[in-house]
């Protein structure tokens, strides 16, 4: 008589041939989870923003190289950030490129075709990817229930409410400012309580 959707985010890839087959092969998501199997090598970090910067840097202090691919003309993540990073000598940055495919052997990833904003191709080898381009709400079998914002996020209040009586949500699925277990915890708690109450009313 109530549910609560709590359905998590799944991370952005780029959409390229091969890809899923490459996760878990030489393709992640998580430096802090992955990066000390790649200590002594050489990696790319694809992305701009705060996390990508983040992961480059803790990357930087494992590995030989880390190459930085970023689409946009500069960095979108914070300037102190970014400024640290530019600094490291193991640090090459790629501006105003995108990852035109991947090439791997055996099932492994072994490196990256990179397009710059002229159309040229170069490639690198890598021994790993680390993917920072966004998150990508799970949502969208339940937007007639629940409505979401123009990202698909549910667009939900601090009280985990929706649109449709008896229908609840939490967690990352959820529109908030911050996506962290702590945040999701404290959301299924609310959430519970709200359809605690709400089957109350019904008995």
């Amino acid at each position: 008589r109530a549910v609560i959707l709590a359905l998590g985010v799944k991370h952005r890839m780029l959409g390229l041939p091969g890809e899923e087959e490459l996760v878990g092969n030489g393709i992640s998501f998580c430096a802090v989870c992955d990066g000390a199997f790649y200590t002594g090598q050489e990696v790319a970090m694809i992305g701009g923003g705060n996390s990508a910067l983040q992961e480059a840097l803790l990357l930087s202090e494992v590995c030989k190289k880390v190459t930085v691919v970023q689409n946009l003309a500069d960095f979108t993540g914070e300037k102190k950030l970014a400024d640290l990073l530019l600094q490291k000598d193991n640090v090459t940055v790629h501006f105003s490129t995108v990852v035109a495919g991947y090439q791997s052997q055996d099932g492994e990833l072994t490196g990256l075709q990179l397009r710059g904003e002229n159309g040229e191709t170069c490639e690198i080898k890598v021994d790993g990817a680390f993917l920072a381009v966004g998150l990508e709400p799970r949502n969208g079998a339940f937007a007639h229930l629940a409505k979401t914002n123009a990202w698909g996020y549910f667009d939900s209040s601090e009280d985990c409410t929706t649109k449709t009586p008896g229908i609840f949500v939490a967690g990352d699925c959820r529109s908030k400012s911050i996506r962290q277990v702590t945040t999701a915890a404290g959301d299924g708690a609310v959430a519970a309580m709200a359809a605690c109450r709400y089957l109350d009313r019904l008995n």
